[in-house]
């Protein structure tokens, strides 16, 4: 009884918790591309709805992910067939992406607010965000690759 309120709450805590972050994370980031891809805000009605729907799907996902994740240990992102694996490392791949271009728009953001104020510490802090983001990604990207070399090679069994 004790293992399913454990489970229960992990549950709950996952979903409360990174359904809107990743919702709000993936209208951020679709909004930032299409900004940049089209110079226009997104305005498109049946469009917006479309990823709205997407990134409700996608909170959904990451937040079963990370429960069971919690619940049962990193080797929960390798179950099942090869395909399941590609879509799971596909969506939580997406998730990542997009919060990486959301938090690169508030740093740029900070940026043109430090030079339109001419404050240069606002100007080097967002900088240093930027460097600090970058640094991370490429971290996070090695040891993805480490991780899926070790578990191709069996390491991970």
């Amino acid at each position: 009884m004790k293992d399913l309120l454990t489970a229960a709450a992990v549950l709950f805590g996952s979903l409360v918790l990174f359904v809107p972050l990743t919702v709000v994370t993936i209208l951020v980031a679709a909004d930032t591309l299409w900004i940049v891809g089209t110079s226009a805000l997104l305005q498109n009605e049946l469009a917006y709805a479309a990823v709205c729907l997407l990134a409700l799907g996608f909170g959904y996902v990451t937040a079963m992910e990370i429960c069971r994740v919690r619940l049962h240990g990193f080797d929960q992102l390798h179950r099942g067939t090869r395909p399941r694996r590609l879509a799971r490392h596909g969506v939580l791949g997406v998730v990542s992406v997009a919060a990486a271009i959301a938090l690169g728009r508030i740093l740029l953001d900070a940026i043109s607010v430090g030079f339109a104020n001419g404050d240069p510490e606002i100007i080097g802090l967002g900088v240093a965000g930027l460097l600090a983001l970058s640094w991370v990604g490429v971290r996070s990207l090695s040891a993805f690759r480490a991780g899926t070399r070790r578990f191709r090679d069996g390491a991970a069994e």
